[in-house]
């Protein structure tokens, strides 16, 4: 790979949007308050699960990354791939803590114990597509039906086998046991997950972190003393703990500490509408700028001078998310010269809408307007009666427009 090559990806790879490991620190932003609270969760409690709720892309699996220890403590970081069913889920987990027990030399005595289960759960794999192989041939006359059969395992199998490697794991050692990626399933089905596996992870020297939807930390919040549906969500977690979004000082400083060695690449102007565009989330920012590089026309024997991006090109890339997202939510033309008047304000207050008949349409109108908006989430009650409108909406309208 020539030095030019290099140079490029080097560029480009400055807003790459994975998470951060303990190398990286110097890129790390203000999270330091939740480290050191799920530090000492991890320290000093047992027997509990904690939730950690945040939006995609909001750095739960960096925080993850983050947590070291002096003590005797080992931490264990799970990655959730496959996700066809609620069984699938749990022997993904027990599959791949077999995998890190098999990879440290300190879990040596139990080893064997993971080898085990790691066969187990291949020849089921084996004897599942060999089932959906013969039922295959016999309905089609093909082996078609091999790329589509599914894994089946015994859930009590599964979960007898996860309780016996935790047992094992815990005798001499404290454990984290990190679980990242249930944060994709929905509310629902992440809590029908974590109710079937929660009596297996409250046990004596283990601390168990769960990355959760977002929503959840709301619904947890609501629903203190009431039951969902599937589950009590009290009687699974100890507490959740909120992963905020960042304030735009936070996602000014992300972008600061990414192009360090090229601070020339995002002019200042630009760096604005790429923070506004953000709303708090870092990964928002970084795919926005990235996705904005990979859009150039960059010739062969480029300077490093040919990625500074303009306004104009952070504003295409922005449009291509933001036509895509206001086009889904269908707005009638009263709604399109309802929204081109209010979008500048960052606060709004219902009493201002009815009285100012914007722009002279019937209260009533207003009225299923705002109601239609807040169950599409255009716009968001703060308090009552009183509206803050979707930062991408405004964002539409400042930009884009129609």
């Amino acid at each position: 790979m020539n030095n030019t090559t290099n140079l490029g990806e080097k560029i480009v790879g400055m807003f790459n949007d994975v998470p951060l490991n303990e190398k990286e620190k110097e890129l790390f932003v203000n999270r330091a308050k939740e480290i050191n609270k799920l530090t000492n969760i991890s320290r000093f409690m047992q027997k509990s699960i904690y939730g950690i709720a945040g939006e995609t892309g909001c750095g739960k699996t960096t925080l993850f990354n983050m947590l070291k220890f002096s003590e005797d403590i080992k931490i264990l970081i799970i990655t959730i791939t496959e996700k066809e069913s609620k069984e699938i889920i749990i022997a993904d987990i027990l599959y791949n803590l077999c995998i890190l027990i098999i990879a440290e030399k300190k879990f040596k005595n139990v080893h064997s114990l993971a080898e085990k289960v790691l066969m187990f759960l291949k020849e089921e794999e084996i004897r599942s597509k060999e089932r959906g192989l013969k039922i295959g041939k016999i309905l089609e006359g093909e082996s078609k039906w091999t790329k589509i059969s599914k894994k089946r395992f015994s859930l009590s199998t599964i979960k007898n086998g996860l309780k016996e490697i935790i047992t094992a794991i815990t005798k001499e050692n404290k454990i984290v046991l990190c679980i990242d990626e249930i944060d994709k399933e929905r509310k629902e089905d992440a809590i029908v997950i974590l109710d079937s596996i929660k009596d297996i992870f409250k046990c004596e020297k283990l601390s168990c972190l769960i990355a959760l939807p977002s929503i959840m930390y709301a619904q947890y919040l609501e629903n203190r003393d009431k039951l969902f549906s599937e589950a009590n969500l009290e009687n699974i977690l100890k507490d959740i703990l909120p992963i905020n979004k960042m304030n735009d000082n936070e996602i000014n400083e992300v972008l600061t500490k990414r192009t360090k060695s090229f601070p020339q690449v995002l002019p200042q102007e630009v760096k604005q509408i790429v923070i506004d565009f953000a709303d708090g989330n870092p990964r928002e920012a970084l795919l926005l700028c990235q996705n904005s590089m990979l859009s150039k026309k960059i010739q062969n024997g480029y300077k490093k001078e040919d990625f500074i991006l303009s306004s104009n090109e952070i504003k295409q890339e922005m449009g291509k998310f933001l036509w895509a997202r206001v086009n889904r939510l269908n707005f009638s033309q009263r709604e399109k010269e309802f929204l081109e008047a209010i979008y500048e304000n960052d606060i709004i207050l219902k009493t201002d809408l009815i009285n100012s008949k914007l722009p002279k349409i019937p209260t009533s109108t207003i009225n299923k307007i705002i109601k239609k908006f807040l169950a599409n989430k255009v716009l968001e009650e703060t308090e009552p009666d009183i509206y803050k409108i979707n930062r991408k909406v405004q964002l539409f309208y400042r930009y884009i427009g129609f």
